[in-house]
């Protein structure tokens, strides 16, 4: 068996194949999509929180035919109102938005509510998967979840090169165990930034996410990161 690139959707084939099971996707930072998550996940509800209202046209054409929410709310750790940023870094348009101090100039005021009084409101079956990709703000984010954090199965979170160690320990520091890092991106030559993804103590314990246990040992199966590069040569070619 080949081992799959480390990629959000390769991830995802892995989780599903574990038996994980999802009820609702709670993507916070919905852009236009992420395309994995509606991929894979077709038949669950995917509550899209996207305060930006440029992308909200694209996400209703995406989206089209899924069970889908579209909340455009800016998600924070307080109930009240924000600042929004927005930012154009290629000159095509809106690429991305993020909170921002107010002091911050070219920023507008957005409702900003918490996870957990989001959800405390609404029923939405469990367990959750939960991805927070909002350019900086993922930490407070994750802070809001409050006791809903029980019912969150899996994480997504972006993780920059700065803000790696940061992001990874909030995590853990809820109980998430670390599976995968996917979908990193380097920059000239730089690392800039990855997705980390993290389940929950019940999930990490499934036997299919836990091979060195329960796998005899094979050293066809230890497959480090520079022997994908013969494959993707091959895929290009």
């Amino acid at each position: 068996m080949t081992t799959p690139f480390p990629a959000k959707m390769n991830a995802l084939r892995r989780l599903k194949a574990a038996r994980l099971q999802i009820g609702t996707v709670l993507d916070v930072g919905a852009h236009e999509q992420t395309l994995e998550l509606r991929m894979e996940l077709p038949n669950v509800k995917h509550v899209l929180f996207e305060p930006a209202e440029d992308f909200h046209a694209k996400i209703h054409e995406n989206y089209a035919g899924m069970d889908y929410e579209l909340v455009p709310l800016a998600i924070s750790n307080r109930d009240g109102v924000g600042s929004l940023k927005k930012f154009d870094i290629d000159g095509g348009g809106v690429s991305h938005s993020t909170l921002v101090d107010p002091t911050v100039g070219g920023a507008s005021s957005i409702l900003t509510q918490r996870l957990d009084t989001f959800l405390g409101t609404r029923y939405y079956p469990g367990p959750f998967l939960l991805k927070i990709d909002v350019d900086g703000y993922e930490v407070p984010i994750l802070e809001s979840l409050g006791s809903f954090c029980s019912q969150v199965a899996c994480v997504i979170m972006e993780a920059t090169k700065d803000t790696f160690v940061e992001r990874l320990t909030a995590l853990s520091s809820r109980g998430f165990q670390l599976i995968d890092i996917v979908d990193a991106c380097y920059y000239a030559g730089v690392f800039s930034q990855a997705d980390l993804i993290c389940v929950s103590p019940e999930v990490a314990a499934m036997p299919a996410l836990r091979p060195w246990e329960t796998v005899e040992f094979s050293w066809q199966k230890w497959v480090p990161v520079a022997g994908f590069e013969p494959l993707v040569q091959a895929a290009r070619n």
